[in-house]
């Protein structure tokens, strides 16, 4: 089976508002303070409500007033840096594992694709929820893949196993495009007590529900919302385990019901 799932280019460039999600230094916790868009000619930052409340934030390089809205026909400097050079030895292999032509990636594109972030940066884009027949839906590229092969997790559905390398290779080799994954909470997580997983029909974990969307997953986990997920593409271990699974979510909540929860997690921190 290839590494790599391969996912049409077409469903990129109809992404047109990316969520920003910034890391406070210290909880560590992954929590969104903007959303850039871009229109195919205009690209736009702002900031979102309550984000002066967010201790230890400062305003981004380059984005001072945090009521501003912010536009330009180039992506801003800030976001442009997390852009691949495309003179970089290992741009066309990187590009192909994001499932886009090296020959006519767009920057936004590889933003949309990579989360323009490397491990252990301290901001990340990722696509803005959106509205949905059921509810509201959101990609997002599944958390703490490595973390599985080091330590056994218990959830409300009983307690995961260790995997070795070879085995959490073979579980990640195993899965594929459009399959369904359960979004179950974790129990005595003291980093995050909001902590999610997502896991397989058998019952083997995936990843973690990157903590800014367990956050507003969390209540609806609680209160009998569904959330469920499914495997968007699977990327090979030269891709890095930040990138190795990306993960539809599909949350039985209204879109506007989202809006307010999303307002209120960030006014929380």
């Amino acid at each position: 089976m290839p590494s790599v799932l391969e996912a049409p280019i077409a469903d990129v460039v109809t992404e047109t508002e990316l969520l920003v999600v910034w890391q406070q230094p210290s909880s560590r916790a992954m929590i969104p303070v903007g959303v850039l868009t871009f229109d195919g000619e205009t690209y736009a930052f702002e900031y979102l409500p309550n984000v002066a409340h967010v201790a230890e934030f400062r305003p981004l390089l380059g984005f001072r007033d945090l009521a501003k809205r912010y536009e330009s026909d180039e992506l801003f400097p800030l976001f442009h840096e997390r852009v691949m050079d495309p003179t970089r030895p290992d741009f066309v292999r990187v590009l192909d594992e994001l499932s886009l032509d090296p020959a006519s990636a767009t920057p936004w594109e590889q933003l949309v694709r990579s989360g323009g972030s490397s491990e252990g940066d301290t901001l990340q884009v990722t696509p803005f929820p959106r509205e949905s027949t059921e509810g509201w839906t959101c990609t997002a590229l599944a958390a703490g893949v490595r973390y599985l092969a080091k330590k056994t997790v218990t959830t409300t559905a009983g307690q995961t196993r260790l995997y070795s390398d070879v085995e959490l290779e073979a579980l990640l080799d195993g899965l594929v495009p459009g399959q369904p994954l359960r979004v179950i909470a974790e129990v005595g997580n003291d980093y995050n007590a909001d902590a999610q997983l997502f896991f397989t029909e058998h019952d083997e974990p995936v990843g973690y529900v990157p903590d800014w969307l367990a956050k507003l997953t969390a209540p609806c986990l609680h209160d009998g919302t569904s959330v469920r997920a499914v495997v968007d593409r699977v990327n090979g271990l030269s891709a890095g385990w930040h990138l190795r699974v990306l993960v539809t979510l599909q949350v039985g909540e209204s879109f506007a019901d989202l809006q307010s929860r999303l307002d209120a997690a960030t006014h929380s921190y």
